[in-house]
């Protein structure tokens, strides 16, 4: 095995740790217990030095795919976005709610089949994120997107679809996503 072939692989099987300790803890798939949380915090920070490091050598498809188990894991794990879905209640328009009273009722919004929300901050609002130069293609953000997506599909209970349009990390000012619901 090249040395490519096993970082794929190791990043692959790494970043689906917190998802399969919370399955195994949870039919919900949430992390339920300080082992399962403990877990994912320790994924994720490896996967922010491993990919710190790395990502240069990994092909953009397999890095989009890691990074979007990452997102998906961490909306699993942490607790306040597993609060956020219980709250709402199956209702996407009491979750845009929600989640204005965290980022501003402006900032959070529905119109129709989209959701716009913005995090106004001018910097990246991942705690994982390892600091480094801003680049327009920052695999980073599609990480929030992916949380974002697991978030509202979680309580809409159907895919949706989420874009990046704006990020600090991608040479932007804020975090900025359109989801679309349909």
């Amino acid at each position: 095995m090249n040395r490519k072939t096993f970082l794929k692989t190791l990043a692959a099987t790494t970043v689906t740790l917190p998802c399969l300790s919370a399955l195994a803890n949870s039919e919900t798939g949430k992390c339920d217990n300080e082992k399962c949380m403990s877990d994912a915090s320790a994924v994720r920070q490896f996967l922010s030095d491993f990919l710190a490091k790395e990502d240069s050598t990994l092909d953009r498809e397999a890095l989009l795919k890691l990074m979007e188990q990452r997102g998906r894991a961490c909306c699993r794990a942490l607790e306040f976005r597993q609060e956020l879905i219980a709250d709402s209640n199956g209702s996407v328009d009491k979750l845009v709610e929600l989640m204005g009273k965290i980022v501003g009722p402006a900032n959070c919004t529905r119109a129709g089949d989209f959701v716009t929300l913005v995090y106004p901050t001018e910097k990246c609002v991942c705690g994982w994120s390892p600091t480094r130069s801003v680049s327009p293609s920052d695999p980073y953000c599609d990480c929030s997107a992916s949380n974002n997506r697991t978030l509202f599909e979680s309580v809409l209970g159907k895919p949706v679809t989420v874009k990046v349009l704006d990020s600090p990390r991608r040479t932007g000012k804020s975090c900025t996503f359109l989801i679309h619901l349909a």
